[in-house]
């Protein structure tokens, strides 16, 4: 890989982190499009304040549709590299709840522990 395309994806990163919520409040809106009564929450690194630019940010979305369709929806809408989609239903919850610091995202400026 070249220093360019390097320079650029770092680039591309770093405006993705310093707009984080714009970017999560949209995946909040196409999940609750699809689910009204979906949970979406932020864990891995980013929710643990110790990720790098080259981090994955880790989201987790609790829904009793298929996670094809939600994942499909979710690209189809632009969401794409870095957000890591993780799609569940609410008996996985559980297992993420016990190894991961979960934040609920509810919507634009509605985040939570």
């Amino acid at each position: 890989m070249s220093i360019d395309l390097l320079v650029e994806e770092a680039i591309k990163r770093r405006k993705i982190f310093e707009n984080l919520g714009l970017h999560l409040a949209r995946i909040v809106e196409v999940i609750k499009r699809l689910d009204p009564e979906a949970e979406v929450y932020l864990f891995g690194s980013v929710a643990e304040g110790k990720y790098l630019l080259s981090s994955d940010i880790d989201v987790l979305v609790v829904t009793v549709l298929n996670p094809g369709l939600v994942l499909a929806e979710l690209w189809r809408n632009g969401v794409e590299e870095p957000f890591e989609i993780h799609v569940v239903d609410h008996h996985h919850l559980e297992l993420y709840k016990k190894s991961s610091r979960l934040i609920r995202i509810d919507g634009p400026g509605q985040i939570s522990s």
